[in-house]
C-alpha cells in the first residue's frame, strides 16, 4: 500500500505496455458479486453499527475495508468470493493482449492464479514511514485502519519468494524520476 506501484504502472503504460490496474479489476469484480458479499458480511457490519451499502445502492467500500481489515478471517472469506471472479478478468485482460506486453499492476498478485502467467514481478517497495505518510494524505483514513491495512499486508516480498517466482525489488524512496531509472534499468537487464 502506498509504495509506489501507480506511479511504475504509469510509466511502463507509456513504455507502451498494457496495464491491468487490478484495483480497478477488484471493483469490477466485487460489483458483480457485491450481492454476496453484502449478504456474506452485513451482519458483522451491523454489530459495529456500519453499513454496507449507501443510500443510492453502490457499496461502501470503506465500511467494508473497516470490517474486513479488522480480522485475517474475514479477510479470508471475503478473498474466497471475490478473487475467482478477479482472476477471471486479469485472464480475459491478458488473453485480449496478446503480443502485447503486459503489466499487472496487483499489490496483492501473489493470491492469483495469474501469477502463473508473468515471466517475473516488480515489487515496488518503499519505507514504512514514507508509506504511511502516503496513506495518510492520500485516503484520509484513521490511523487504525492504515495500521490494519499495513499488518494484513506484511511479508508480501517473502510471499512471492516462498512461491519460487522471478521477483526484484524496486526501491521507490526518492522521486518519480528516480524510480523511473531504477525501473528503466532493471528492464534493461532483462531485455525489454
Amino acid at each position: 500500500m502506498c509504495a509506489g506501484k501507480n506511479k511504475a504502472a504509469e510509466f511502463l503504460a507509456r513504455r507502451g505496455y498494457a496495464v491491468a490496474d487490478a484495483d480497478r479489476i477488484a471493483h469490477q469484480a466485487l460489483e458483480d458479486v457485491k450481492d454476496r458479499v453484502v449478504a456474506e458480511f452485513a451482519p458483522e457490519a451491523a454489530r459495529r453499527g456500519l453499513t454496507l451499502l449507501k443510500a443510492d445502492g453502490t457499496l461502501d467500500r470503506k465500511a467494508l475495508g473497516a470490517v474486513l481489515f479488522s480480522s485475517p478471517a474475514l479477510l479470508a472469506r471475503h478473498e474466497s468470493l471475490v478473487y475467482p471472479r478477479i482472476d477471471e478478468l486479469l485472464g480475459r485482460f491478458i488473453d485480449d493482449h496478446a503480443g502485447q506486453g503486459v503489466v499487472v499492476n496487483a499489490p496483492l498478485l501473489h493470491k492469483s492464479s495469474v501469477l502463473g502467467r508473468c515471466d517475473f514481478v516488480l515489487f515496488v517497495d518503499a519505507p514504512a514511514a514514507l508509506r504511511f505518510l502516503r496513506a495518510f494524505s492520500r485516503d484520509r483514513l484513521p490511523v487504525r485502519q492504515i495500521l490494519a491495512r499495513f499488518a494484513a499486508q506484511k511479508r508480501l516480498f517473502a510471499q512471492y519468494s516462498e512461491k519460487c517466482v522471478d521477483i526484484q525489488r524496486v526501491n521507490n524512496r526518492g522521486s518519480i524520476r528516480t524510480l523511473e531509472r531504477r525501473l528503466e534499468s532493471l528492464l534493461s537487464l532483462r531485455g525489454y
